[in-house]
């Protein structure tokens, strides 16, 4: 079992039923009578009005139920996924909300079942309620950003939403969830995340020319790149980025060097060394560390060279006083 405090992995299981557990997720966010699950929510004032807001522990209880008293996922047995799926639930509602403290899913999860929540004995949920590891959550939010607005165009294997412009929402988000998550997918990796990105991009690439109701296709909307075109365009941003830095560096050094000329040509002489001190400030920030860095190595190195001159010197010196010592050191025979 997963301590409170430290975040813990889970598996890509669930998402093997993903379209149910989405069916569920709907489901239960349409709900309209969550007031019924206000008594174990009693506990709710010590947190975030947003998590109040949300009715995240009334949700939680309704997912409950849905999941293994009314409707369970398969002929009526609980599955292992079900639990991940709902530990997953919990862990996107509050985490889209407070993001830095590994503790509160736990917490959350305990609060409810300390308020006499009807899954007190489920021991098996009970093991399963953690704070995911980050980089396992962050995959785990592309794959289900995928997945949801996937079944959001598609229901059944045929298109849903209907035109041009309901569809356009969903795809856009879509394409760029997309792109993150196919470049962490070089052809040689083949962890589950990206089994699981490369699966969809095949259900996608399967259905892409089936027909909207305005005659339009998803592929006149969205076509899913391959890796290397988004490696290739996350590169030029990276380049557009370093070059916006660049320009900027030397904008401010040119500046910098105008008000020192100004101020040397007509202040005194104690305002142009408070302006040199802030010009000096301004380099040492970005490319100005690195300019400054250079310059400092240069100076260490002739520094090194002189130390070795001063050790040899000294040692030299050393040696000769030895020298004349041994001079005096010999016996004296009368």
């Amino acid at each position: 079992m997963a301590s409170s405090t430290e975040p813990c992995d889970q598996s890509y299981d669930f998402f093997s039923s993903i379209e149910t557990y989405v069916k569920f997720t709907n489901k239960v966010d349409i709900f309209t009578e969550l007031h019924n699950f206000n008594e174990k929510c009693e506990f709710l004032s010590q947190y975030d009005n947003r998590i109040k807001s949300n009715n995240i522990c009334q949700k939680f209880q309704h997912f409950y139920k849905l999941l293994f008293v009314d409707e369970p996922t398969q002929s009526g047995n609980t599955l292992i996924t079900d639990y991940e799926y709902l530990n997953f639930w919990l862990n996107y509602q509050l985490r889209s909300i407070n993001n830095n403290d590994y503790s509160i899913v736990k917490e959350f999860y305990n609060n409810m079942v300390d308020n006499d929540a009807m899954f007190k004995d489920t021991t098996d949920l009970h093991d399963k309620i953690c704070y995911i590891q980050e980089d396992i959550y962050k995959n785990m939010d592309i794959l289900y950003t995928l997945y949801n607005n996937y079944f959001k165009i598609y229901i059944n294997n045929k298109t849903f939403c209907g035109n041009k412009e309901s569809c356009s929402v969903y795809t856009e988000e879509c394409l760029e969830k997309y792109k993150k998550g196919i470049y962490q997918c070089p052809k040689e990796k083949k962890d589950n995340f990206c089994y699981e990105i490369r699966k969809l991009k095949s259900e996608y690439e399967a259905k892409k020319n089936e027909k909207l109701n305005d005659g339009s296709k998803i592929s006149d909307l969205m076509i899913l790149p391959e890796r290397q075109e988004v490696v290739e365009k996350y590169r030029l941003l990276e380049l557009r980025k370093n070059i916006v830095i660049s320009v900027m560096w030397i904008i401010v050094s040119i500046f910098g060097l105008l008000l020192i000329f100004f101020y040397f040509k007509n202040v005194k002489r104690t305002n142009f060394i408070i302006v040199v001190i802030f010009f000096q400030l301004l380099i040492n920030n970005s490319h100005g560390k690195w300019f400054c860095n250079k310059k400092n190595k240069k100076r260490e190195i002739k520094e090194n060279i002189n130390q070795k001159k001063q050790r040899l010197l000294y040692k030299s010196e050393e040696n000769k006083i030895h020298g004349n010592r041994k001079e005096y050191n010999i016996l004296y025979n009368s």
